[in-house]
């Protein structure tokens, strides 16, 4: 933990960020965006997290409403650790917190007053919920490699979030939000009742994914789940209807729905370029580009009605949205607009 002489802008022990008398909510806009400082300063001396607190100040100099999102945090950071409030202040921008840590916070804040309860209805309150509560997760442009206990390999994308749940009698997967990879491995320990291999499933909301000797990849969206098959089969099954099932071969992708099971086109190689921190686009909407980049971008990205219909193709690195905003506008008729660093729109030039 940092001393409170380390920390910019620090606010004297037990005083308030305020002065005189203020509103009792905060907008849920500012309130995502202390969260987003909370996750993005970093602790030490380099020249990026110098930087980083730098606008931190910046930001927090900018408008009292900052100052009092920023207050806010430290009382439920406190509140969560057992800091006294004043010293939370004094230390929280320079934090030595876990991960998982940051985002109990990014929830509570955004459940514990009035005008922040939008943000625990928001999509990055509710990201912070799925993250804190999940056995694994990734945050938002943030992809990560995992063995599982059994050797199965497990590639988790932006914005997801699973569970694992093994037994002796089963490996399961859940997915609550995102999107995975599997590479499944041999069951290394068998059913002991019956010797049989223990069956290795993923779990969306809509149903199941049954990896038979396989390499295949997991999309949960809002309505429906996808599920592309690289290696090997998967058999799917409707969750409300398990007699229903559907088997897929390599190459193969299918949905599953609330009632049925689809199976449909030929999976397009495209949709694995995430598995190598690419997106790909042949001749591509603008919208539905700027719909798929906006999983990997920090804060709002939003393409105009005018803009969307343009047609764009290329492969673009997902590793900074900013640099593949910037090369769209080299190509095409495009403005970026920014209101902050969190807040992007794209329009027609």
């Amino acid at each position: 933990m940092a001393a409170p002489d380390d920390l910019p802008g620090a606010l004297p022990l037990g005083a308030s960020p305020m002065a005189g008398a203020m509103p009792s909510t905060i907008p849920p806009a500012v309130a995502q965006a202390a969260v987003r400082w909370l996750l993005d300063l970093e602790p030490g001396d380099s020249s990026t997290a110098r930087r980083k607190r730098q606008q931190w100040q910046s930001w927090l100099d900018a408008d009292p409403l900052h100052a009092q999102a920023w207050q806010r945090i430290a009382q439920v950071d406190g509140q969560l650790r057992g800091v006294p409030t004043s010293v939370a202040v004094q230390t929280l921008a320079l934090p030595a917190l876990s991960r998982r840590h940051a985002v109990r916070l990014a929830v509570a804040i955004g459940a514990g007053a009035g005008g922040l309860l939008a943000l625990g209805q928001s999509p990055l309150g509710q990201q912070a919920w799925r993250s804190a509560s999940a056995d694994l997760a990734t945050a938002t442009g943030e992809q990560q490699r995992t063995v599982l206990a059994d050797g199965t390999r497990l590639l988790l994308n932006t914005a997801t979030a699973v569970d694992l749940r093994y037994s002796s009698s089963e490996r399961l997967i859940v997915l609550r939000a995102g999107e995975i990879q599997i590479e499944s491995a041999a069951d290394p320990s068998p059913d002991p009742a019956t010797g049989q291999a223990r069956p290795l499933r993923v779990r969306s909301r809509q149903g199941w994914a049954r990896a038979i000797g396989t390499r295949f990849t997991v999309r949960q969206y809002a309505d429906d789940t996808l599920v592309q098959v690289q290696e090997g089969q998967v058999e799917l099954q409707l969750r409300n209807d398990m007699r229903q099932t559907l088997r897929l071969a390599a190459g193969e992708q299918g949905r599953i729905a609330a009632d049925r099971l689809l199976h449909e086109a030929d999976a397009p190689a495209a949709g694995l370029a995430w598995t190598q921190g690419m997106l790909v686009a042949d001749d591509m909407r603008l919208g539905d580009f700027i719909a798929e980049l906006a999983r990997y971008h920090s804060g709002h990205l939003h393409c105009t009605p005018e803009a969307a219909a343009l047609r764009v193709s290329g492969s673009y690195p997902l590793a900074d949205t900013g640099q593949v905003l910037a090369a769209l506008s080299r190509t095409l008729p495009l403005r970026i607009s920014s209101r902050t660093r969190w807040w992007v729109t794209v329009d027609k030039n």
